[in-house]
């Protein structure tokens, strides 16, 4: 008797081990592959968008370089470097969202403040709430690129999968990036 009390008990610790460990994961796996939410009520007139993934705002009074956080866009031609296939398509994209906007700036507490150039790394959002970091992943025209763990990597690579399958912008035929991993 008291052995099946013991085999009882210790099967229910089991059991609420088990499923404790299965809200976890569920728990944090959906929180990672949630869209951000907007965290700041103060807008930005966006003053020039610079290429796919670097818009300037004024942000404090000072005129700001902004890096969207966990995307890549194909470069644009300049002095030094070569275009991209694909790169004046990504920053055609980004200025039809962008160009004379007003947006939410939003850090990253998983990542840099800034990066290697000294570029304000954040999230981007229009009033509408439109998130525009994850919209240029899901439309084919950026890269997910984890330079850093960020907060929504698994979401921004469900986007990235689903963008490739449908051979969406640079992931179309006309770019080798396809079979390329990033």
């Amino acid at each position: 008797m008291q052995i099946k009390l013991k085999l009882n008990k210790f099967l229910l610790y089991a059991l609420v081990l088990v499923l404790s460990g299965l809200a976890g994961y569920y728990f944090f796996a959906a929180f990672d592959r949630v869209p951000a939410k907007k965290e700041s009520k103060i807008f930005y007139s966006v003053i020039e968008v610079i290429d796919g993934d670097t818009i300037k705002s004024e942000v404090n009074g000072k005129v700001e370089n902004i890096r969207l956080i966990g995307i890549d866009t194909p470069e644009i031609a300049g002095p030094y470097r070569e275009e991209g296939c694909f790169g004046q398509e990504a920053s055609l994209k980004t200025k039809e969202l962008l160009s004379g906007k007003k947006v939410s700036l939003v850090s990253d507490a998983s990542v840099s403040d800034r990066d290697k150039y000294g570029r304000l790394l954040r999230y981007v959002f229009l009033p509408d709430g439109e998130f525009i970091n994850a919209e240029l992943v899901k439309g084919g025209y950026a890269f997910n690129y984890a330079y850093e763990n960020f907060q929504y990597l698994n979401y921004f690579n469900d986007l990235e999968k689903q963008a490739k399958e449908g051979r969406l912008g640079l992931w179309g035929s006309g770019c080798d990036y396809y079979f390329e991993t990033r």
